[in-house]
């Protein structure tokens, strides 16, 4: 039975991609992918080396008449997310990724299709082996774990690449050259709460934020959704503003890199004076929409009774976190000034947890200029210690800031106009790429750039590619490659 990819044009790429496909990379599971990319490296004679991580460098030499031109790196990560439809039996470790062609788009029904950064992976192997693409040497650089932790990038061997111009194609915008990312750093808050037995009479209510959206907090931090937890402590304060107040848990958010879209409390409250607390939901509500209606319409905040008669923090500690999270930073916190639009600093107040007599705070910070970074974790860290909580810094990574002078910049503008006729969208991501962590682990100095063909729903089933922008795609890869060796 022949491939529903057999009839896709460029037919080397597509053929490497009907391989990939049937080969197992979900995160932390990428030694059968890169046994494949090596046994691909063998079969050509192309020399490789491999990091302490799994990281893997494939040397091509340059084609004939090239070989004086400067080294270039193609960079891809080789994992994907595993992600499949509950009702669907598929096993991510052995299982072929099913594909169809529907109309201009390559897609995986039921799956995730690893086209995120599939495509980018085979293309550099299309590259070499398609006879009409001119090149001097390559470094194609193929890292391990980037969409669960960046673990490969941050942890790579910087001396196994030599070349100094980087083409990330990790991207998903057709006709857009991304020029800067933003690098980040989590940071941990523990805040004792020494819980006490609470005052015979009071009573237990517990409020439930639910109802907004969430979302990605680097790629939709602009767009000023609600926070889940910054709406839920604006509550609070206003509780215990009215009257005595102890808390005895908060919960709300689930991971770093995500808008917190729910979040819950208990607290104990004099029995004659929980009766407000619904009116003051009320408030809150109505002043929340005014603010967010527009984008996230959908809050609810309920408020009930709850059993229970356990141990909570004192009024004066319950007051103390209230403020810190009030105080910690939320939302777009900086615009950039080389791109306008895009945002250049950002912090994501992302989980809070109670635990141990404790309450555990998760926020994530990003930005594409390092100073920038630094001046909002010291601020967080000054708001930490200023309410009597410990902090600890961890998984910072570095950004990219863009560089509208760059020569590659410009040698690629002018190639997509030649081609296209029309000017591409030049911009950044106020997200992470691998670019920023690959220059500082290799000294810094790189010249880079990131494009890709069109994706839609990437991590998700159903993701999908539009194959005619890979088309595009691989030729203007091809002409920058051209360009680049002449």
């Amino acid at each position: 039975m022949s491939s529903p990819l057999a009839s896709l044009q460029p037919s080397v790429l597509w053929k490497h991609f009907d391989a990939l496909r049937c080969i197992p990379r979900p995160s932390g599971h990428e030694q059968a992918v890169m046994a494949h990319l090596r046994a691909w490296a063998e079969s050509r004679g192309f020399k490789h080396r491999s990091d302490g991580v799994g990281n893997l460098v494939i040397y091509v030499p340059a084609t004939k008449g090239r070989e004086k031109a400067a080294t270039v790196v193609l960079q891809n990560h080789v994992d994907m997310v595993a992600e499949k439809d509950k009702s669907t039996e598929f096993d991510f470790l052995k299982d072929p990724i099913e594909v169809v062609v529907d109309g201009d788009w390559v897609v995986a029904p039921k799956t995730t299709l690893g086209a995120d950064n599939g495509i980018g992976v085979v293309a550099a192997q299309a590259v070499v082996d398609e006879p009409s693409v001119s090149h001097g040497p390559l470094e194609l650089v193929f890292t391990v774990e980037e969409e669960s932790a960046l673990t490969g990038a941050n942890n790579i061997d910087g001396s196994l690449i030599a070349g100094r111009t980087l083409l990330n194609l990790d991207s998903e915008e057709d006709g857009t050259l991304f020029v800067g990312c933003a690098g980040g750093c989590t940071a941990d808050l523990a805040f004792e709460l020494n819980p006490s037995a609470t005052p015979q009479g009071w009573t237990e209510l517990e409020i439930t934020v639910t109802g907004l959206k969430g979302g990605h907090s680097g790629l939709t931090i602009h767009e000023n959704r609600g926070n889940a937890i910054k709406v839920l402590v604006e509550l609070l304060s206003r509780v215990a503003a009215g009257g005595p107040a102890r808390l005895v848990r908060i919960e709300g958010g689930n991971k770093h890199n995500a808008i917190p879209r729910e979040a819950t409390a208990v607290v104990a409250l004099p029995a004659n004076s929980a009766g407000a607390v619904g009116d003051l939901a009320a408030a809150v509500t109505s002043d929340t929409l005014t603010e967010i209606g527009a984008i996230d319409p959908g809050l609810r905040i309920v408020v009930r009774p709850v059993d229970g008669q356990g141990p909570s923090a004192s009024e004066a500690t319950t007051v103390r976190l209230v403020r810190l999270l009030q105080a910690l930073p939320h939302g777009a916190l900086v615009m950039s000034r080389d791109i306008a639009g895009l945002v250049e600093t950002s912090s994501n107040l992302a989980v809070v947890a109670t635990a141990d007599g404790r309450v555990e705070i998760t926020t994530s910070t990003r930005s594409s200029v390092a100073p920038a970074l630094r001046k909002v974790l010291d601020q967080i860290r000054a708001v930490a210690e200023l309410s009597g909580a410990s902090i600890s810094e961890r998984d910072g990574y570095p950004g990219w800031q863009p560089n509208m002078a760059s020569p590659l910049l410009a040698l690629c503008r002018t190639a997509w106009k030649e081609l296209h006729g029309a000017e591409a969208h030049v911009t950044a991501v106020h997200a992470g790429l691998e670019c920023g962590i690959i220059n500082e682990r290799i000294g810094g100095g790189a010249d880079m750039i990131s494009f890709g063909p069109w994706l839609e729903g990437v991590h998700a089933p159903g993701e999908k590619v539009n194959w005619k922008t890979v088309q595009r795609f691989f030729g203007f890869l091809s002409a920058i490659l051209d360009r680049l060796s002449r």
